[in-house]
């Protein structure tokens, strides 16, 4: 089976911007770390899965053309591994173009001081095969340097990710790559459907497709992280059993769930 292993949101050049997002929302953003492929990126770290905020350098001195040319907002879904030779070989079989895997790594502080450089291996999808966004999948060479319990708590209550929204996205490439392990869904929307079910806040991101569009996270204090999107000035609905949260300038919509 499938194992989540982080989404990611595309911030571009505005990655400043978008780690003070989050922590204005109640997140615990870990420190920003500098990939050897040239992006940067800051971790927001559950018990087994992450949501990754990535971009590039604001000085525009480093290009990740695979930033570049992707769209802002939710961008990336991540499925942890074991053997990426293996997942390369399997991708292949099934009839996926899959680039060969790929090792990388960046540098990790924890209050100033360097812990070490946090290692991956990655087998990446080539574009274009599954619609809405980039789908690669990630060995932790160094989980220790991720995992850490100093980054696991948020003032929020959140404690995972339970789902990506996509829209006008065929299922079937999706179904084809394996069956999810239960925690996490992917759930398909045609336009008209998710603006009936996200309300008025869709009309804050891009009505562009396909595209992932939305992110279910989990947390026991939803209704708070709504008065934290009203004190921040995010359009925000607190709903019964949930609060929608628009980040339009990352073009993301965010929902909190007990």
């Amino acid at each position: 089976m499938l194992k989540l292993d982080h989404l990611v949101i595309n911030t571009r050049f505005d990655t400043d911007a978008a780690q003070q997002t989050f922590e204005q929302l109640g997140f615990t953003v870990a420190p920003r770390g500098y990939h050897t492929l040239g992006s940067i990126n800051h971790a927001i770290v559950f018990d087994d899965h992450y949501l990754e905020l990535i971009g590039l350098p604001a000085d525009g001195k480093t290009v990740r053309e695979e930033i570049v040319s992707s769209p802002l907002g939710p961008d990336g879904l991540v499925f942890r591994i074991d053997d990426p030779a293996e997942t390369f070989d399997t991708l292949r079989q099934a009839g996926f173009h899959a680039t060969p895997p790929q090792t990388f790594s960046r540098p990790v502080e924890l209050d100033g001081e360097p812990l070490g450089d946090a290692r991956f291996t990655t087998v990446r999808l080539k574009p274009d095969q599954l619609g809405g966004g980039r789908v690669y999948f990630c060995r932790h060479l160094t989980p220790e340097l991720v995992f850490r319990s100093e980054w696991q708590s948020h003032p929020n209550g959140a404690v995972g990710l339970s789902a990506l929204h996509l829209i006008d996205v065929a299922p079937e490439p999706y179904v084809q790559l394996g069956e999810i392990e239960p925690g996490f869904d992917l759930v398909y929307w045609t336009r008209a459907d998710f603006y009936t079910r996200f309300g008025t806040t869709a009309q804050y991101i891009a009505a562009r497709g396909p595209r992932y569009a939305a992110i279910t996270v989990r947390t026991p204090a939803w209704r708070s992280v709504g008065e934290r999107a009203d004190v921040a000035g995010f359009p925000a609905s607190v709903e019964t059993q949930r609060a929608l949260i628009a980040l339009p300038r990352f073009d993301t919509l965010l929902e909190f769930i007990p």
